[in-house]
């Protein structure tokens, strides 16, 4: 399901960039198509195309999966990620902070690991300018009972000490779900603060019902709006994208 509408991602990208957004998210191995997406966008439009700000996703994790992994994993894609990233002129980097069930497998080693990736990345970002960007995300069995597959947990006594511990670790940026009750945003921004909060979209809804949704959380304080399957699902990616943008920046 997360290849549908990203098979061709050059042709994605170009439809990305023809909407102008604010910054684009991509792994290492599909940078290098920002650019090339940038000039075929320019070539088709009548309008002044600018690159958007090139954003590298730096960890890879096997979680997200119809069933939970045996092995849950989630590791650095290279050492010299951040290195690897400045060579594509990227402003930025992005990993995972996980916290997965306490009788999951392998839960205390991926919480471990991501620590590890976050300090790495800390180092690196500063010894080369760019900005850490870190993603806390909590986990919980999507059925206690089975215990066969995960779900996102935004109970905010379980995220609000895991954003404070993204920060506590050098992330620049936070990018998260909204707790369960949006009331209870406000705490988890206070525990961040100063650093910007940047929402996660979300599943894939209807137009008027995203774009209302997106509107309320920049109204709760959000410094930023994160958005994929709502964008590359569209019926048309520029027009969704300028309406993001216009709430983001109203």
């Amino acid at each position: 399901r997360f290849l549908d509408g990203i098979e061709d991602m050059e042709h994605v990208l170009q439809k990305v960039v023809l909407a102008q957004p604010d910054a684009v998210q991509v792994t290492i191995g599909q940078a290098r198509l920002l650019h090339s997406a940038a000039s075929a966008a320019a070539a088709v439009s009548s309008e002044n195309i600018k690159t958007p700000a090139l954003v590298i996703r730096t960890d890879v994790a096997n979680i997200y999966g119809s069933k939970a992994p045996p092995f849950p994993f989630c590791d650095l894609q290279h050492p010299d990620i951040v290195l690897q990233a400045v060579q594509m002129d990227a402003c930025g980097v992005i990993c995972n902070l996980f916290v997965l069930p306490d009788d999951a497998v392998g839960a205390v080693e991926v919480h471990r690991r991501c620590i590890q990736n976050v300090t790495h990345l800390r180092s690196e970002c500063t010894k080369y300018g760019l900005v850490l960007l870190v993603e806390p995300l909590a986990f919980k069995w999507a059925d206690p009972t089975q215990k066969d597959k995960f779900a996102m947990d935004n109970n905010l006594v379980v995220t609000r000490p895991l954003v404070r511990l993204a920060c506590e670790l050098g992330a620049d940026v936070i990018k998260c779900d909204l707790p369960d009750n949006i009331a209870d945003f406000s705490k988890l921004k206070l525990v961040c603060h100063p650093r910007p909060v940047l929402l996660r979209g979300g599943e894939k809804g209807e137009e008027a019902e995203v774009l209302a949704f997106a509107e309320s959380l920049m109204d709760a304080g959000a410094s930023g709006l994160v958005y994929g399957r709502n964008i590359i699902h569209h019926e048309d990616p520029q027009y969704i994208t300028r309406k993001f943008m216009e709430k983001v920046h109203k």
